[in-house]
C-alpha cells in the first residue's frame, strides 16, 4: 500500500482498496478477483492481511468465496424502503434487478389458527418460497393468505410470480397499507443451508401484513434476510 502513514490497520486499508475497486469497476460485480499472489504483488501485502481483508468483504456480502473456483464480487446491499408498499418483484425491478421466487413448498390448509384469525380468513394456503435476487438467495418468505378470497392468484404465485402483481393483476387488489415488525438474530441450521451464510451472520426477522383500503388483511408474509444484503431506510 502506497500510504504506508495512514493509521489505519493494513488489512483495513486493504479492504477499501479492493472496495474501491469494486465501485469503480476494476473488479466487476460477478467477475472472481484475481489469484491472492497477484492481489498480494498490487497492494504488497501478505497472504495473512490479504485474506482478512477479503474475509471482512465476504462477511459484509461484496464478494463470495466459491469453494474450487475462487472469490466472486458481489452486488451491493439492495435499499429498501420500510413503509413502501412495493412487493419483492416492484423493489427489484426499480433497481434494475432481476427478482425470482422459487417455491419450496406448498400447504394447503395448514393448522395455524392464530394466522387464520389474524387474516380473518375464512380459509388458509402457505407457501414457502426462496426469494432471488438476480439467482443469489437473499430472503426466505413464508407467505400465508386465504385462497377463497382471491383464487386467482394461486396459479400464478404457485407459479413463482409475485404475490403483489398477480393481486392486482388478476383480483384487482392493490394493498393500501402494510405493517411491518423487524427482529434480528441468527439464522436456523435449516436456513444456514438455504439462505448460505454462516452460524454468526446475523439475519433480519420481518412480519409483515399488508391491508386494503377499507383495513382488512390481505396477507401475512414471515421473511428470514441476511442483513449482510439489504439495508432498510425510512422515509417520513
Amino acid at each position: 500500500m502506497e500510504d504506508q502513514a495512514n493509521l489505519l490497520p493494513l488489512y483495513e486499508q486493504v479492504r477499501r482498496a479492493i472496495l474501491a475497486g469494486i465501485e469503480t469497476g476494476q473488479f466487476a460485480v460477478g467477475s472472481f478477483l484475481p489469484a491472492e499472489p497477484e492481489l498480494m504483488s498490487l497492494y504488497g501485502v501478505s497472504r495473512i492481511t490479504l485474506r482478512r481483508a477479503i474475509g471482512e468483504l465476504c462477511a459484509d456480502g461484496r464478494l463470495q468465496r466459491q469453494q474450487g473456483r475462487g472469490t466472486v464480487v458481489m452486488p451491493g446491499k439492495v435499499r429498501q424502503t420500510l413503509v413502501s408498499l412495493s412487493g419483492f418483484s416492484e423493489t427489484m425491478d426499480g433497481l434494475g434487478r432481476k427478482a425470482g421466487h422459487r417455491i419450496l413448498a406448498r400447504v394447503d390448509d395448514p393448522d395455524a389458527p392464530a394466522i387464520r384469525e389474524r387474516l380473518k380468513a375464512k380459509a388458509l394456503l402457505r407457501f414457502d418460497r426462496l426469494l432471488e435476487d438476480n439467482g443469489r438467495p437473499m430472503t426466505l418468505e413464508t407467505l400465508w393468505f386465504d385462497p377463497s378470497r382471491f383464487p386467482e392468484v394461486i396459479e400464478p404465485v404457485a407459479a413463482g410470480d409475485s404475490f403483489f402483481a398477480a393481486l392486482r393483476d388478476k383480483a384487482g387488489i392493490t394493498p393500501a397499507h402494510a405493517e411491518r415488525q423487524i427482529d434480528v438474530g441468527l439464522a436456523l441450521p435449516a436456513e444456514r443451508d438455504i439462505l448460505a451464510v454462516t452460524a454468526a451472520q446475523p439475519v433480519y426477522r420481518i412480519e409483515k401484513i399488508v391491508t386494503d383500503a377499507e383495513g382488512r388483511p390481505l396477507a401475512l408474509s414471515q421473511l428470514v434476510t441476511p442483513s449482510h444484503l439489504v439495508t432498510y431506510t425510512i422515509k417520513t
